[in-house]
């Protein structure tokens, strides 16, 4: 029986690259679920204190975002409020520019989007309220 040299060679040639491939679309894919994850607590974040200020005018986006989003692009945060319910969107991608052309390489990276949403209860003045018939009702009963 002839024995092939250089089997081993090919093999490693097709298989090892296939392998790194694969290595970093799961890595994409952990920035893609770890960006997901931070958005959607910074949009709940960025609604529940819009929904708590007193003027309705929007927090600091860029102080609340930071220097998270690695392996990201820095997210668009668009806000609106509709009566006492605010609703906060962000919208990101993964850059996956690092793979070039390889054949699992996602064509236009992963897009990704999360919103957060509050509703302003006015929970202080509830409290008073209700702390002061309460009062009302010890001094009925006195």
């Amino acid at each position: 029986m002839r024995r092939l040299k250089g089997y081993m060679t090919l093999e490693a040639s097709l298989i090892v690259p296939m392998v790194i491939c694969v290595f970093v679309i799961i890595i994409s894919f952990a920035y893609y679920l770890y960006g997901r994850c931070i958005l959607s607590q910074d949009a709940y974040i960025l609604a529940f204190r819009t929904s708590i200020a007193d003027s309705k005018e929007y927090p600091k986006v860029d102080e609340k975002l930071g220097n998270k989003y690695f392996g990201s692009t820095k997210p668009v945060i668009k806000t609106e409020v509709n009566g006492n319910e605010v609703i906060v969107r962000g919208y990101a991608n993964v850059r996956t520019r690092a793979m070039g052309n390889f054949f699992l390489k996602p064509k236009t990276g992963w897009d990704y989007m999360a919103a957060g949403r509050a509703k302003d209860l006015d929970c202080i003045r509830h409290i008073r309220k209700i702390k002061r018939y309460k009062d009302l009702g010890e001094g009925l009963l006195e």
